[in-house]
């Protein structure tokens, strides 16, 4: 629910309603109407903190696997959700590529751990993607959901694109910060108007901290989005942030990043990610690799060799 909200509001319009599908194993056994029970009081806890209605949905019940051992293997309980939103001005939609060299990268929502303070629960490993995919673990008590934090910083977000504050931005949801940002260097393509073809790339500097990388990079939750901001515009932005704050105290947590970067020469379009007190970087890959590895995740599932896309 958060995550559809966030998906609205970063591309500028304002979230009015959802749709949902249910689906869920065998509601007869007890753990899995537990499952079903919890989804929707949170769904009804989303709808009110957020203020948008359920118009429509359907359930789908009963899905299970019979293993060779004769057992039933329910599927993992998954909610489905849609939202509807309304765009006031098509001027002021935004997408998740970056759109100029030079705009600066922020992040809004909780800000990266440092280490010196608790671990925040809204943020986590638990149940995340890095945790699936290099772990083959889908386990743990997933990031608590801070709803008055998405409200206040999506709210923000949209008055900032409707000032035309904002350049780009997109949600950290599946992968955190890492992969948006590689999402959003791989989405410059098709996307920048008058520069065909261009592909931008962007340098992130993370402050120093004892946090394990794989938490900073691969953490989600948090209420999170990377947003880019014309340089012409930074003062604005940043009287808009201090003003949000200064209404709500700590209403909109932001942290400025890194910057948008452009492939000189004949170099490639690159992302790095570096980290104060780092001699090396975190990471530095060409775009081009990175998207590769991203039209090429199919057929590789399949065994299929295709021509590269990039």
């Amino acid at each position: 629910m958060a995550e559809t909200y966030r998906n609205i509001s970063a591309t500028g319009a304002t979230p009015l309603a959802i749709t949902d599908n249910m689906n869920f194993g065998n509601p007869q056994k007890p753990e899995i109407m537990g499952q079903f029970a919890g989804c929707i009081r949170g769904m009804a806890a989303a709808c009110t903190a957020l203020d948008f209605p359920v118009i429509s949905g359907n359930v789908s019940l009963y899905n299970e696997t019979r293993l060779p051992d004769g057992r039933m293997q329910p599927i993992h309980p998954t909610p489905v959700v849609g939202m509807v939103g309304l765009v006031h001005d098509l001027e002021h939609v935004r997408g998740q590529a970056w759109r100029e060299a030079g705009d600066a990268i922020w992040l809004l929502g909780v800000p990266l751990e440092t280490g010196e303070a608790p671990a925040d629960l809204r943020l986590g490993l638990a149940g995340s993607s890095y945790l699936e995919r290099i772990h083959g673990a889908v386990t743990g008590r997933p990031p608590e959901i801070d709803l008055a934090l998405e409200r206040s910083v999506q709210g923000f977000l949209r008055q900032a694109i409707a000032q035309g504050l904002v350049a780009s931005a997109h949600d950290l949801s599946d992968g955190g910060l890492a992969v948006a940002a590689a999402e959003c260097c791989m989405a410059t393509a098709a996307a920048v108007p008058g520069a065909a073809g261009q592909t931008l790339g962007a340098r992130f500097e993370l402050p120093a901290s004892s946090v394990r990388l794989d938490r900073l990079l691969f953490a989600e939750g948090g209420a999170r989005l990377l947003v880019s901001v014309p340089a012409e515009r930074a003062a604005a932005w940043q009287q808009a942030l201090e003003a949000a704050n200064a209404a709500a105290p700590g209403s909109v947590p932001a942290q400025r990043l890194g910057v948008v970067t452009a492939p000189g020469g004949t170099a490639a379009a690159e992302l790095e990610i570096h980290q104060a007190g780092q001699a090396d970087p975190l990471l530095h890959l060409p775009v081009a690799q990175l998207a590769e590895s991203f039209e090429q995740a199919i057929p590789r599932r399949m065994g299929v060799d295709l021509p590269p896309t990039v």
